[in-house]
This record gives structure tokens, sequence and C-alpha cells, in this order.
């Protein structure tokens, strides 16, 4: 009984994840191309402290909205954070050790 209910928050947290990642596109599209512009020019030899700030400071923004979705999500602590934890990290994988 217990896995199908882990199941059921698993599959219930990813639809949320997902709908707001739909919904918020454009900011995860930002964060991700910033923070390939910063590690395309740290490879390069030419490694900007500006680009990487900018990088952060996106990656910052989307994960503030991930962890205001994982309150609402989780509103008793237990299960529900552990589900949304474990889907954050599968479906985006550059983010999620900051919900561990």
């Amino acid at each position: 009984m217990e896995q199908a209910t882990d199941l059921v928050l698993a599959s219930q947290a990813a639809s949320l994840i997902r709908g707001y990642a739909r919904d918020h596109a454009a900011l995860f599209e930002r964060a991700y191309r910033l923070r390939e512009k910063a590690e395309r020019l740290e490879r390069a030899g030419t490694p900007s402290e500006s680009a990487a700030n900018r990088a952060e400071r996106a990656r910052i923004e989307v994960e503030s909205g991930l962890l205001a979705l994982r309150d609402a999500f989780a509103a008793s602590v237990g299960e529900r954070e552990r589900a949304f934890d474990h889907e954050i990290g599968r479906l985006y994988p550059a983010l999620g050790t900051s919900f561990r």
C-alpha cells in the first residue's frame, strides 16, 4: 500500500512541476540559456563573472518559484515533500541538489 501511495504522490508532484514549468517556460529557458553561456565562456578560457552572476540569479529565481510550489504541495511535512523533491531531481537534475 505504501508503494502505491508513493507512486500517487510522485505522479501528483510531477504533474504540478510540469504545469509550473510550462506556465513559466520563459523563466526556465532563460536560466538554461544563461547557464550554458557561462559554462561555454568558462570552457573557452574566458570566464565572465557577469555571465556567471546572471546565470546564478536566474537559477535562484527558478529555484525560488519551485520552493514556493513545494511549500504549497507539501502543506504537511513528510511524504509529500519527499515526493516533490524526488520529482524535481528527476525532472531537473541541475536543480535537484537544492531540494535534498
